[in-house]
């Protein structure tokens, strides 16, 4: 199912067109953005062409207490399957895990966002995610920091979705599903403690992408409630550009509500992992926000065929996004270089 079950009243401003049923129509490749997504992205990946194919499910969570994150990320070459927990008492510890899979043995991607799950398995670790009855469904059993993060969380696709199939150059196309502020419900253990995610507040990405060798890009993300309602954002800068260099996958979600929005300019700090972001608006202003971290995840790792260099801070956002006033929502920003 593509479309959504209760459609929502609209926003003011740019209302996205519902998807095309498939990525190409009589040859041609639908380019543009969508509230809702194409059921099959197939982006013709046959023969030696997979495995320039690059894929990815990330899902995140947020309580008064947690934030958890999930990223399933197959390359072709390489797998990739990390987990962090932030408890937000403490938030300096970062409680993680991380592992590769060459050629990618213990990942199974799902053939869409709304279609089957992605799964990793290996060595007692068992990491699930897939699309039912309107819904993610997120299945957790992994040691963290020393304990046991066992559980499952749904994450309710309430709403519209922000889904961009954008040439990246070349003809060479890319796929992302976005949904941000989603509500979210369901159970994890952590050690001896138990919580449940009745109004945590999540985000999902979806991504198949026959990206460029050489990729950059700077990232952010939040979800959460403000004045009760469920907000969410999502803001990337040299990856989805148009020609006047305004990424087409920036967005605001309230209520389940998309409004896309403008370019923005990321200002990393020389120690992005301590010192303030600033995420302004390339013109204008829309977006006016500073980011504060509480800590970050990193990665260094250079496979030679694949080389990724990347800080993910988690902290706080202040400021402003289209009008709306944005104080201590908990959320990740990300600058990163990956030879692919």
């Amino acid at each position: 199912m593509t479309t959504l079950d209760v459609e929502p009243a609209r926003l003011p401003g740019v209302t996205l067109p519902e998807a095309p049923s498939a990525c190409k129509l009589e040859g041609d490749w639908q380019w543009g953005r969508y509230r809702t997504p194409i059921a099959r992205p197939a982006l013709g990946a046959w023969g030696p062409r997979k495995w320039r194919l690059k894929e990815w499910h990330y899902t995140s969570l947020v309580t008064d207490r947690l934030f958890v994150a999930v990223g399933l990320v197959q390359l072709g070459y390489v797998a990739n399957a990390f987990v962090y927990l932030v408890d937000r008492e403490r938030p300096d510890v970062l409680h993680e895990y991380e592992a590769l899979s060459m050629l990618g043995r213990h990942l199974r991607f799902a053939p869409s966002s709304v279609e089957g799950e992605t799964r990793w398995t290996r060595r007692g670790v068992d990491l699930r995610v897939g699309w039912a009855r309107q819904r993610w469904e997120l299945a957790l059993d992994v040691e963290l920091g020393g304990a046991r993060l066992v559980g499952n969380a749904r994450l309710h696709a309430e709403g519209d979705a922000l889904a961009l199939l954008h040439d990246v150059g070349s003809a060479r196309p890319a796929y992302t599903h976005k949904q941000v502020g989603l509500p979210a419900s369901g159970t994890l253990r952590w050690g001896e403690a138990s919580f449940d995610l009745s109004g945590a507040v999540a985000a999902s990405d979806w991504t198949r992408s026959f990206a460029a060798r050489e990729t950059r890009w700077k990232w952010a993300c939040f979800a959460g409630e403000i004045e009760g309602a469920r907000v969410g954002l999502n803001l990337s800068a040299d990856v989805y550009d148009d020609a006047q260099g305004d990424s087409q996958e920036n967005a605001l979600w309230r209520d389940g509500q998309v409004q896309p929005l403008g370019g923005v300019v990321f200002e990393v700090p020389r120690t992005p992992g301590v010192d303030d972001w600033r995420i302004r608006s390339r013109r204008g202003d829309e977006v006016d926000l500073t980011f504060r971290p509480l800590g970050a995840r990193a990665q260094h790792l250079d496979l030679r065929m694949v080389r990724s260099d990347f800080v993910q801070p988690y902290g706080l956002f202040r400021g402003r996004v289209a009008g709306v006033p944005i104080d201590g929502l908990f959320g990740v920003v990300e600058d990163h270089h990956s030879v692919w």
